[in-house]
């Protein structure tokens, strides 16, 4: 015990005794350690903030989009001078407003909504609408920041910035005003309110009007989608078969759609974000081994200029394993050093982030902090051994006689 304080006391003193080259060695590691608890922090904030809000959507929503995952064939809407709706990416939709219908009456489910987007010209502008059936604010939670949502057609609900726009009127005295589209009048019924979640997946306020309107004013004969909510959240798997069994046969026996529910949404994208937070943490380890190579080569210079001291500690009875040891500690205290300070700085960086940018979530977890800091005492000492082994294989003899 006593030797190993005395080897302890050694190591600590060569290191402060060259303080300003210590530190400078460390720096590989502390941008190492710092990238690893970051990255690994913002995986598991993007993580927790999706969670929670399909969370908040309910684990009872289900989506059925079309099985070519394309958009409607809604667009820019023809104006007076002629055209024809858009084309959705080169995608064919193979959803209807019947197919919604069929949807909503299943026993198993509550309501279903069929949604489009379209994008309509008003007063020589094109502003973005999604048609929508009344269900889909109750599908969907969908918060207002004033009157009501849609219930039948020519009705619309706008976003303030919109209402702003085309009525120049605040959100309360918007409500009641009528727009003209296309040469007939929409009375504006409520405001549509931001998403209070900020973060990775926040939805910005949009405008909304019926799924019928939307589709004849853009021309288009398709819905992009439809989302439903099954009566038992404990049956929602049985649902989408349900779903599934019912479309299918609407469609003739064609299988051109997928429905997906939110555990299948929340599995899929957790594995994304795995992979992706896997290989960013892969490419920020090539620091942490920058960062020994360097522990490594400052080790090695170390030895060189203290060969005498070397020799003098073997001539007074140090034996291989003490002249090993102190220099093997004085690696892995380097790394660890550098760990400590890039664990702080990661985990600072990571509080200040959200702080910064609201769209930016992030979540120092122990795991990181664990895997951060074994990383660095393994670099310490995979990077020491070298240099250690090289300071014991010296004759005392020999390191007596270098300069």
């Amino acid at each position: 015990m006593r030797k190993a304080l005395q080897i302890a006391g050694m190591s600590l003193s060569a290191l402060f005794g060259n303080w300003a080259r210590s530190v400078l060695t460390t720096l590989g590691v502390v941008i190492g350690v710092a990238a690893v608890i970051l990255i690994m922090s913002l995986g598991a904030g993007v993580q927790q903030q999706v969670t929670g809000q399909l969370d908040e959507l309910g684990p009872n929503l289900i989506t059925v989009a079309p099985g070519s995952g394309g958009a409607s064939e809604g667009g820019m809407a023809p104006d007076d001078e002629g055209g024809g709706p858009g084309e959705g990416a080169g995608a064919v939709s193979t959803l209807t407003t019947k197919d919604a219908g069929a949807v909503a009456e299943l026993p198993s489910v509550t309501a279903a909504s069929s949604s489009v987007s379209v994008t309509l010209p008003i007063e020589g502008a094109g502003y973005s609408f999604t048609g929508v059936d009344p269900s889909y604010q109750e599908i969907s939670s969908t918060k207002l920041q004033t009157g009501r949502f849609v219930q039948d057609d020519n009705e619309l609900v706008l976003t303030a910035a919109t209402a702003k726009d085309l009525l120049n009127s605040g959100p309360e005295a918007s409500i009641g005003e009528s727009v003209a589209i296309r040469g007939e009048e929409y009375e504006v019924v409520g405001i549509s309110r931001e998403s209070t979640s900020g973060g990775f997946a926040a939805q910005a306020a949009s405008s909304y009007m019926i799924t019928g309107d939307a589709l004849a004013l853009s021309g288009a004969e398709n819905v992009s989608q439809i989302t439903a909510l099954a009566k038992n959240p404990d049956a929602v798997n049985a649902t989408a078969k349900d779903i599934s069994a019912e479309l299918k046969a609407a469609h003739g026996g064609a299988e051109d759609f997928s429905v997906t529910t939110q555990e299948q949404l929340l599995s899929s994208f957790t594995q994304i974000t795995n992979v992706l937070t896997i290989g960013l943490t892969g490419i920020a380890a090539i620091s942490l081994l920058v960062g020994g190579i360097g522990v490594m080569n400052i080790m090695l210079v170390s030895v060189t200029e203290r060969t005498r001291e070397i020799g003098v500690r073997k001539a007074l009875g140090a034996s291989n394993a003490d002249v090993l040891s102190q220099f093997l500690l004085e690696a892995v205290l380097l790394s660890v050093f550098g760990g400590l300070v890039g664990i702080g700085v990661g985990v600072g960086v990571s509080a200040l982030l959200p702080v910064l940018s609201a769209n930016l979530a992030t979540a120092v977890t122990l795991n990181s902090v664990l895997i951060a800091s074994g990383a660095s005492v393994l670099i310490g000492i995979i990077f020491g051994v070298l240099p250690a082994y090289r300071s014991a294989g010296l004759q005392p003899v020999e390191a007596l006689r270098r300069e």
